[in-house]
């Protein structure tokens, strides 16, 4: 059985930010998960690993799940954007829940980083690109995760803080 301390060794393998991962795991316990696979799907998401390198470490659960959240990058640039948008639209509740908290994650630091506006500006519309894809899934399924409403407050409050119009779930 995977936990989070090898999910982390793995992520740290592939130069991953780990400090951003215990951000996004941090999050997700706030929300009341504690099953180890979403917690180390939530890590091993940031590693840009392939499925096969994940399945071969982690079993099939974890490796399907944190490929659900993660791009391909083995596809050109414009494909990589349309097929990740197609994954984040089919993915499993769980999976969604990382995503959530990633973007959560990213508002936050983009807060607290010294940026351009230009920078800065881009990055808010690709969150809150993602927040829209996954708009319909929440609405379906956040009756399954009480605090994940908590979650959506804090996002849409950053939204404000960044004078974006914030999103109804």
């Amino acid at each position: 059985m995977a936990n989070t301390q090898d999910a982390e060794s793995f992520a740290r393998g592939k130069n991953a930010n780990i400090d951003f991962c215990r951000g996004v795991v941090f999050r997700l316990k706030s929300l009341g998960v504690v099953e180890e696979k979403i917690l180390c799907s939530a890590i091993l998401a940031q590693t840009k690993a392939s499925f096969d390198e994940i399945y071969e470490r982690f079993g099939r659960e974890i490796a399907t799940m944190t490929t659900s959240i993660s791009r391909d990058q083995s596809l050109p640039r414009q494909k990589q954007e349309e097929q990740y948008v197609k994954q984040l639209q089919s993915a499993p509740w769980e999976a969604i829940l990382i995503k959530l908290c990633e973007i959560s994650a990213n508002l936050k630091l983009l807060k607290e980083t010294e940026i351009s506006k230009t920078k800065r500006s881009k990055l808010l519309k690709r969150e809150l690109h993602y927040l829209n894809v996954l708009k319909s899934s929440v609405n379906l399924n956040k009756s399954q995760t009480p605090g994940v409403v908590r979650l959506l407050d804090g996002i849409n409050e950053n939204l404000g803080y960044f004078k974006q119009r914030t999103i109804k779930f």
